[in-house]
C-alpha cells in the first residue's frame, strides 16, 4: 500500500467515525427534573411582613401630575399599598421670623390627614435660604438643619411617620450642576463623601429622637453605589448608631445583560449588602428599607416593555417578602410625572400621567395581596431564575411559580390537582395538566391539608455547542 493510499484510508476511516457521532452530538439533552415538596405544616401566627408602598409627590412645589388628593388615595388603594413616601423639604420652611414655619408643601399637609396610610417622609434637600445650607456640613448649617427637623416632628407627629434623612446624598447634594460620579466613599473634599453624610445623619437622628423618642428614623437613601462601598463607609462612621435602619434605592433597567434587569438581581444585591453590614456590625442584622425600586416603561434606551416591568414588580414583592430583615419597600412611583413617552424619569409610574393603570398596577396589587394574606411563606429556587413560592393562608394554600424573565423558561407539573388555577392578572388555567412556565406568575390554590409536590424541569435543552 502506497503512502498516498494509506493516508486516504485513514482519512475515510476518521470521517466515518466522526459521522457516526453526529446523531449523538445533535440529539437533545434531556433536562434534569427537580422535585419541590411542600409538606403539610400548621401555620404559625402571622409573621410580620415588609411594608409595601409607593412614592408620591404632594410635598414638592412642582405638582408633577399629583393634582388630586382623592385620586392619589384611590390609586394607592388600587395597588394594595399600606404606605407612601413623599418629601417634606427643608426649603418648605421659612426661617425669617426666627422659629421655622411651614410655608410650602400645602398639598402634602392636606393629604396626610385624609390618607389612612403609613407616611414615610424624606427630609432634607439643600437650602440656599439659610447660611450653610448647601449642604449643611458646617456647624451653622447643621444648627439650621436641626431646627428644621424639630419643626417637622412638631408638624407631623400625629401621623406617626417614618422619617428618612436626605435623598441620595452620595449622588447629588441638591443644587448646582451634577458632579462626576462619586468614587467609593468619596474624598473629604467632596461634600457627597460618606464622612459628611454620617455626621449629618447622626445629628439628625438624635434631634428627631429628642423631639419624639418613639419616632422611627432611617438613614441612607443610598443611591447608585457599586458594591455598597459608600453604604458601608457611612456605617463605619456611625450613621446607623442610633437609627432604626438603613434605606437604599434599587434600579437595574440599564444593566448590560437583560438577565440583570430583574427583581432577582436586586434581591441578590440586598443580600450582599446585609452580609457586608454584618461584618461591620459584629454579626448584627441591619433592618433595611428599600425606599425606591422600579422599572421605567419609557421608549428607547433603558425603557422596559410594559409586561416585563409588570412581572418584575410582582417578582420583587413575592421574593422580598421572605427576607426577615427587610422592613419595607416603596415602588417608584405611583404615577408617571410627565406625558413624554421617551423621557425615562417621566415613565416610572404604575399609572400613566393621565391616571390610567398600566399592567404593573394589577401585578403589584395581586402580589401584595398574596403576601399580606400569608401566615407562612416558603420560597424555593430549584433552578437558577426559576421560583416556586408556597403561601399558607387562612383559606388554604397558594403556590405561585414564575421565572425571572422572558430569557428563562421551565416546565412543571403537580402530583395532585389544585382546586383552582390562573395566570396572575389573567385567565384561569387547567388545575392538573403539565404546563410551561415563563415570567408571568401562575397561581394555584390547594386545600389546607394537602402535601404539595411539583416537578420542575427546564425542558429539552439544545445539544452542546448549538443555540
Amino acid at each position: 500500500m502506497t503512502f498516498r493510499t494509506t493516508c486516504v484510508a485513514k482519512f475515510i476511516a476518521a470521517t466515518l467515525a466522526i459521522m457516526s457521532l453526529v446523531p449523538l452530538l445533535t440529539r437533545p439533552v434531556m433536562a434534569e427534573t427537580k422535585m419541590v415538596v411542600f409538606a403539610h405544616r400548621d401555620a404559625p401566627a402571622t409573621t410580620p411582613r415588609p411594608i409595601y408602598g409607593a412614592n408620591i409627590h404632594y410635598g414638592l412645589r412642582r405638582t408633577l401630575g399629583y393634582n388630586s388628593v382623592a385620586q392619589g388615595i384611590k390609586q394607592l388603594n388600587d395597588i394594595g399599598a399600606v404606605s407612601f413616601r413623599d418629601y417634606l423639604p427643608w426649603q418648605s420652611f421659612d426661617f425669617g421670623t426666627g422659629a421655622p414655619s411651614l410655608v410650602y408643601s400645602e398639598r402634602l399637609m392636606s393629604f396626610l390627614p385624609q390618607a389612612r396610610f403609613k407616611p414615610l417622609l424624606n427630609l432634607g434637600g439643600a437650602n440656599s435660604q439659610v447660611p450653610g445650607g448647601v449642604p449643611p456640613v458646617s456647624e451653622e448649617g447643621l444648627q439650621y438643619f436641626d431646627r428644621y427637623l424639630a419643626a417637622v416632628v412638631d408638624a407631623t407627629r400625629q401621623y406617626d411617620p417614618i422619617y428618612e434623612i436626605w435623598n441620595e446624598w452620595n449622588m447629588y447634594i441638591g443644587t448646582g450642576p451634577r458632579m462626576p460620579r462619586l468614587q467609593g466613599a468619596g474624598e473629604a473634599s467632596d461634600p457627597r463623601a460618606a464622612v459628611h453624610y454620617a455626621r449629618i445623619a447622626r445629628a439628625a437622628v438624635d434631634t428627631i429622637k429628642k423631639a419624639n423618642p418613639h419616632a422611627t428614623v432611617i438613614v441612607g437613601a443610598v443611591g447608585d453605589d457599586t458594591d455598597w462601598v459608600w453604604a458601608q463607609a457611612i456605617t463605619r462612621y456611625g450613621a446607623l448608631d442610633h437609627a432604626d435602619g438603613l434605606s437604599v434605592h434599587l434600579y437595574n433597567q440599564c444593566a448590560r445583560l437583560v438577565s440583570d434587569r430583574t427583581a432577582k438581581e436586586m434581591i441578590v444585591r440586598l443580600e450582599k449588602l446585609q452580609n457586608a453590614l454584618k461584618t461591620i456590625r459584629n454579626g448584627q442584622q441591619t433592618p433595611i428599607y428599600v425606599t425606591e425600586f422600579g422599572w421605567p416603561t419609557s421608549q428607547g434606551n433603558c425603557g422596559m416593555p410594559l409586561d416585563v416591568s409588570a412581572y418584575n414588580f410582582a417578582h420583587f414583592v413575592l421574593q422580598s417578602a421572605t427576607l426577615p430583615w427587610l422592613k419595607g419597600a416603596w415602588m417608584h412611583e405611583l404615577k408617571n410625572i410627565g406625558p413624554d413617552p421617551v423621557d425615562r424619569e417621566n415613565n416610572y409610574g404604575l399609572f400613566t400621567f393621565d391616571d390610567q393603570p398600566k399592567p404593573a398596577a394589577c401585578f403589584m396589587r395581586e402580589a401584595v395581596d398574596l403576601v399580606k394574606s400569608a401566615k407562612l411563606l416558603e420560597l424555593r429556587e430549584p433552578f437558577p431564575d426559576v421560583f416556586v413560592l408556597r403561601a399558607i393562608t387562612a383559606r388554604g394554600q397558594t403556590v405561585a411559580l414564575w421565572t425571572s424573565g422572558p430569557f428563562k423558561r421551565a416546565n412543571y407539573r403537580f402530583d395532585v390537582p389544585a382546586t383552582h388555577a390562573r395566570m396572575m392578572c389573567g385567565d384561569t388555567i387547567p388545575t392538573s395538566q403539565p404546563a410551561s412556565l415563563g415570567a408571568q406568575p401562575v397561581v394555584y390554590e390547594f386545600d389546607q391539608g394537602a402535601q404539595i409536590t411539583v416537578a420542575v424541569d427546564t425542558g429539552a435543552l439544545p445539544a452542546p455547542g448549538t443555540k
